[in-house]
C-alpha cells in the first residue's frame, strides 16, 4: 500500500516533455500558504475601522471640552443646554468648528454654573 501512495506521488510530479503549468502539489501548497496568511490579517484588518471611530469620538470630545472651556473662560458660566440635552450650536459657534452630525453625537448637560456633564449618544465599537 506505502508503496503504491509514492508510486501515484511520484507520478504526479512527472510531467511530459514540453508540458507548462503547475502541479496538484504545488498548487495545493500555495493555496495553504494564503489560507494562513488570511489567518493572520483578516483579524487584524477587522477592528481597523472601529478603532478609527473611537478616536474620531476622542478627538471630537476634545475639541467639545476646549469650546466648552473658552466658552467658560469668557463667560464665567458654562452655557445652559438646549432641549434634550443637546450643545447649544448657538452660543459655542464661535468656539466649535464640528458639522451637525458630530455635535448629534454628544449628550450636553449643564449640571451647575461651574460643572456640566457630557457623554457620547455613538454607538460603542465592539
Amino acid at each position: 500500500m506505502k508503496d503504491l501512495i509514492i508510486k501515484i506521488g511520484r507520478a504526479s510530479h512527472k510531467r511530459v516533455k514540453g508540458e507548462k503549468g503547475f502541479t496538484l502539489i504545488e498548487l495545493i501548497v500555495v493555496i495553504a500558504v494564503l489560507g494562513v496568511l488570511a489567518t493572520l490579517v483578516v483579524p487584524k484588518v477587522a477592528h481597523i475601522k472601529d478603532d478609527a471611530e473611537d478616536t474620531i469620538n476622542d478627538a471630537n470630545k476634545k475639541i467639545i471640552i476646549n469650546a466648552l472651556e473658552r466658552y467658560y473662560a469668557e463667560n464665567m458660566e458654562y452655557p445652559t443646554d438646549d432641549t434634550d440635552n443637546k450643545l447649544p450650536k448657538d452660543k459655542l459657534k464661535d468656539y466649535l468648528d464640528l458639522n451637525d452630525d458630530e455635535i448629534a453625537k454628544w449628550k450636553y448637560e449643564r449640571t451647575g454654573k461651574d460643572s456640566y456633564n457630557l457623554t457620547s449618544t455613538a454607538e460603542p465599537s465592539s
